[in-house]
Protein backbone atom coordinates (compact mmCIF):
# COMPACT_ATOMS: atom_id res chain seq x y z
CA UNK A 1 0.00 0.00 0.00
CA UNK A 2 1.30 3.02 -1.07
CA UNK A 3 1.88 6.19 1.54
CA UNK A 4 -0.74 9.07 1.55
CA UNK A 5 0.22 12.12 -0.66
CA UNK A 6 0.56 15.03 1.27
CA UNK A 7 -0.95 18.12 0.17
CA UNK A 8 1.90 19.60 -1.66
CA UNK A 9 2.74 16.31 -3.26
CA UNK A 10 -1.12 15.89 -4.43
CA UNK A 11 -0.93 19.66 -5.84
CA UNK A 12 2.29 19.54 -7.51
CA UNK A 13 3.66 22.07 -5.92
CA UNK A 14 7.27 20.28 -5.37
CA UNK A 15 7.57 18.81 -8.81
CA UNK A 16 9.80 16.44 -10.16
CA UNK A 17 12.06 18.41 -11.80
CA UNK A 18 13.38 20.80 -9.19
CA UNK A 19 13.86 17.31 -7.17
CA UNK A 20 15.71 15.79 -10.28
CA UNK A 21 18.28 18.63 -10.32
CA UNK A 22 18.64 19.08 -6.78
CA UNK A 23 20.48 15.35 -7.05
CA UNK A 24 22.30 16.19 -10.05
CA UNK A 25 23.74 19.39 -8.82
CA UNK A 26 24.20 17.53 -5.60
CA UNK A 27 26.72 15.08 -7.78
CA UNK A 28 28.34 17.80 -9.72
CA UNK A 29 29.14 19.65 -6.37
CA UNK A 30 30.77 16.37 -5.68
CA UNK A 31 33.23 16.24 -8.47
CA UNK A 32 33.57 20.32 -8.61
CA UNK A 33 34.46 20.23 -4.96
CA UNK A 34 37.02 17.52 -5.63
CA UNK A 35 38.88 19.17 -8.33
CA UNK A 36 38.16 22.38 -6.51
CA UNK A 37 40.64 21.20 -3.49
CA UNK A 38 42.77 19.21 -5.78
CA UNK A 39 43.95 22.20 -7.98
CA UNK A 40 44.28 24.49 -4.76
CA UNK A 41 45.41 22.99 -2.34
CA UNK A 42 47.45 20.29 -3.92
CA UNK A 43 48.52 20.79 -7.67
CA UNK A 44 51.84 23.22 -6.18
CA UNK A 45 52.84 20.98 -3.31
CA UNK A 46 55.81 19.42 -4.81
CA UNK A 47 56.79 23.63 -4.73
CA UNK A 48 56.66 23.61 -1.34
CA UNK A 49 57.98 21.18 0.08
CA UNK A 50 61.10 21.74 -2.75
CA UNK A 51 61.63 25.20 -1.37
CA UNK A 52 60.58 26.81 -4.49
CA UNK A 53 57.49 28.16 -3.11
CA UNK A 54 56.42 29.52 0.60
CA UNK A 55 52.44 28.80 0.70
CA UNK A 56 50.07 26.90 -1.56
CA UNK A 57 46.85 29.17 -1.40
CA UNK A 58 48.88 33.49 -1.95
CA UNK A 59 47.05 36.05 -3.29
CA UNK A 60 49.09 35.97 -6.27
CA UNK A 61 49.27 32.36 -7.38
CA UNK A 62 45.62 32.35 -7.11
CA UNK A 63 45.30 35.33 -9.14
CA UNK A 64 47.64 32.97 -11.77
CA UNK A 65 45.54 30.45 -11.66
CA UNK A 66 42.05 32.36 -11.99
CA UNK A 67 44.03 33.44 -14.99
CA UNK A 68 43.11 30.04 -16.43
CA UNK A 69 39.82 29.07 -18.23
CA UNK A 70 39.57 25.28 -16.76
CA UNK A 71 39.96 27.08 -13.22
CA UNK A 72 37.40 30.52 -14.34
CA UNK A 73 35.07 27.27 -15.04
CA UNK A 74 35.01 24.93 -11.88
CA UNK A 75 34.69 28.22 -9.85
CA UNK A 76 31.78 29.63 -11.18
CA UNK A 77 30.26 26.64 -11.83
CA UNK A 78 30.80 25.62 -7.79
CA UNK A 79 29.10 29.04 -7.15
CA UNK A 80 26.01 28.58 -9.37
CA UNK A 81 25.36 25.02 -8.46
CA UNK A 82 25.82 25.27 -4.52
CA UNK A 83 23.59 28.17 -5.38
CA UNK A 84 20.74 26.77 -6.88
CA UNK A 85 21.68 23.66 -4.54
CA UNK A 86 20.87 25.73 -1.62
CA UNK A 87 18.27 27.76 -2.50
CA UNK A 88 15.97 24.59 -4.14
CA UNK A 89 16.97 22.76 -0.72
CA UNK A 90 15.19 26.11 1.32
CA UNK A 91 12.32 25.84 -1.23
CA UNK A 92 11.43 22.48 -0.94
CA UNK A 93 11.93 22.96 2.83
CA UNK A 94 9.52 26.40 2.99
CA UNK A 95 7.28 24.18 0.95
CA UNK A 96 6.40 22.13 3.61
CA UNK A 97 5.04 25.01 5.51
CA UNK A 98 1.78 25.89 4.42
CA UNK A 99 1.81 29.86 4.84
CA UNK A 100 4.73 29.81 2.17
CA UNK A 101 3.50 26.64 -0.11
CA UNK A 102 0.17 28.96 -0.22
CA UNK A 103 2.40 31.26 -1.78
CA UNK A 104 4.79 29.09 -3.67
CA UNK A 105 5.19 30.85 -6.98
CA UNK A 106 5.84 34.48 -5.36
CA UNK A 107 8.70 32.25 -3.22
CA UNK A 108 9.87 30.86 -5.72
CA UNK A 109 10.51 33.91 -8.01
CA UNK A 110 12.13 35.72 -4.48
CA UNK A 111 14.63 32.61 -3.98
CA UNK A 112 15.52 32.91 -7.93
CA UNK A 113 16.24 36.55 -6.94
CA UNK A 114 18.12 36.68 -4.16
CA UNK A 115 19.98 33.66 -6.15
CA UNK A 116 20.77 36.04 -8.97
CA UNK A 117 21.54 38.83 -6.85
CA UNK A 118 24.21 36.42 -4.87
CA UNK A 119 25.37 34.87 -8.03
CA UNK A 120 26.58 38.24 -9.52
CA UNK A 121 28.15 39.34 -6.48
CA UNK A 122 30.02 36.04 -6.05
CA UNK A 123 30.94 36.73 -9.99
CA UNK A 124 31.90 40.33 -9.02
CA UNK A 125 34.37 39.00 -6.57
CA UNK A 126 35.74 35.91 -8.58
CA UNK A 127 36.31 38.61 -11.49
CA UNK A 128 38.16 41.16 -8.85
CA UNK A 129 41.18 37.95 -8.88
CA UNK A 130 40.77 37.83 -13.03
CA UNK A 131 40.85 40.87 -13.99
Amino acid sequence: MAAPLTENQATGVVGFWPWFFQRISGLLLIVLLAIHIWMGHFSGLRAVIQGSQEELVLYSIVQQRLAQGLFVFVDFSLLGLVLYHGLNGMRNVLLEWPAAARRAQAMTLSLWVLGAATFVYGAWALLAFIL
